[in-house]
């Protein structure tokens, strides 16, 4: 564990430790007490994002604005698709049981690519939505 380490790990995790993969925490636990300076910069940091995160707002959309949402989603081109498409076909080819394993990580990569320009795609009509005057969400303090 160095400085940088464990601000990328805080940065991931959050400032608190307990919420740390256990043998994330344990090294973390270990560079503290030989570095507390730079542990405490790194968890300090995650800990003011941790507190301004809480202190946001819950925003809770209604009933009626997801149904909207959901309905205009295919008029916005987005369909539901399946998880994985063609990796039965791939397994069963001859020898290529080792190449899905090493392929594994870059089909992960692309499909959750893809599924985040779909939330993006999502948030996109979510935001459209609240603009054009939609006055069904119900903000928490």
């Amino acid at each position: 564990m160095n400085a940088d380490r464990m601000r990328e790990l805080a940065e991931a995790w959050g400032g608190d430790l307990r919420r740390w993969p256990t043998a994330e925490r344990e090294a973390a636990e270990a560079f503290a007490r030989i570095e507390p300076e730079a542990a405490e910069r790194a968890l300090f940091e995650a800990r003011q994002l941790d507190a301004a995160l809480d202190a946001a707002p819950r925003v809770i959309v209604s009933a009626g604005l997801r149904d909207r949402v959901i309905a205009t989603a295919g008029t916005a081109g987005l369909k539901a698709r399946a998880v994985w498409p063609g990796l039965r076909r791939l397994l069963w080819i001859g020898g290529a049981g080792w190449a899905a394993a090493a392929c594994a990580g870059v089909v992960f990569g692309l499909t959750l690519t893809h599924d985040l320009e779909g939330q993006a795609q999502l948030d996109l009509v979510l935001d459209q939505a609240s603009v054009d005057g939609l006055d069904d969400m119900a903000v928490l303090g």
